[in-house]
């Protein structure tokens, strides 16, 4: 059991009722994997709240190995909302530098390009980074710290991506060192102390395996704190998704519509989803 705290470094961490299904694999990294409620084992730091995996071993290298062709079939609603989420970014100006850690096969930098700025992304998939570079897109293979990613950056984007990562205080302190001086991080992440997630308990939609940290707006503050960043402003991104993907995995909840969800499984109609459970936070050096 991993005895630290990772955002505050506190020694208590108490177990949170959950189940344990052993090592990792990279199909449990999968961005489309639909096993929700399964985690490794958790804890709770007593000191900040924070919530981590304690037994999840070396994820990094279970994303390198990591395939996800469904993610791939799902990328014109993932450009739409990776559209979305940079047009509300009020800091974007023409010609700015922006880096997407954790860029999977590069939906949010083609989308950075088509708007003027100088994208760059960083994906450990060797597989879905092979797949941005097939588009012609600046994608490297790997994590921070990268060799070849030299800075600095206007806008450091990390789109659930800080859930992901074992030690985020470490990741968030890259970031911030590869930030122009009056430079922005933003964050999207799962937020525990949601509604949905007070309301489903172990059966929320975002306690996965691939997930390994859980934060709250407090706990993402703290982190972002210890790094010498403090919040500008925060809200609640909108997700969107064709009605086949959404239906395939309502079925996980709703048995019953394993039958419509066959019959719509190529449906392309977009629906824009927000259930109000999601963080997306500005960070700015203080």
């Amino acid at each position: 059991m991993d005895g630290r705290c990772w955002v505050c470094d506190g020694s208590d961490l108490r177990p949170v009722p959950g189940t344990s299904s052993g090592a990792l694999t990279p199909d449990d990294v999968r961005i489309s994997d639909s096993v929700y409620g399964t985690t490794g084992q958790l804890g709770r730091c007593i000191a900040c709240g924070f919530v981590q995996c304690t037994d999840a071993g070396d994820v990094l290298a279970r994303y390198a190995g990591m395939e996800d062709a469904a993610y791939e079939e799902s990328r014109v609603p993932r450009a739409l909302q990776m559209r979305r989420l940079l047009g509300g970014l009020r800091e974007l100006r023409p010609d700015m530098r922006l880096l997407d850690v954790g860029a999977a096969s590069g939906i949010l930098v083609e989308e950075a390009l088509r708007l003027g700025l100088r994208a760059d992304g960083v994906e450990p998939s060797v597989w879905l980074s092979a797949r941005a570079r097939e588009r012609g897109l600046p994608v490297l293979t790997g994590a921070l710290p990268h060799p070849a990613l030299k800075g600095p950056y206007d806008i450091v984007m990390l789109v659930d991506i800080i859930e992901h990562v074992e030690r985020p205080v470490e990741l968030l302190r890259q970031a911030r060192e590869l930030l122009t001086g009056t430079g922005r991080i933003v964050v999207v992440t799962p937020d525990r102390s949601s509604w949905a997630a007070r309301l489903m308990g172990r059966r929320w939609w975002h306690y996965r395996r691939a997930h390994i940290g859980y934060f709250d707006l407090n706990t993402l503050d703290l982190a972002m704190r210890r790094v010498g960043m403090v919040r500008k402003r925060w809200s609640r991104p909108s997700w969107y998704f064709t009605l086949g993907y959404l239906l395939q995995r309502a079925v996980v909840y709703l048995p019953w519509l394993r039958a419509t969800a066959a019959r719509h499984a190529r449906q392309s109609t977009i629906v824009p989803l927000n259930l109000r459970d999601s963080i997306l936070a500005v960070y700015a050096p203080a």
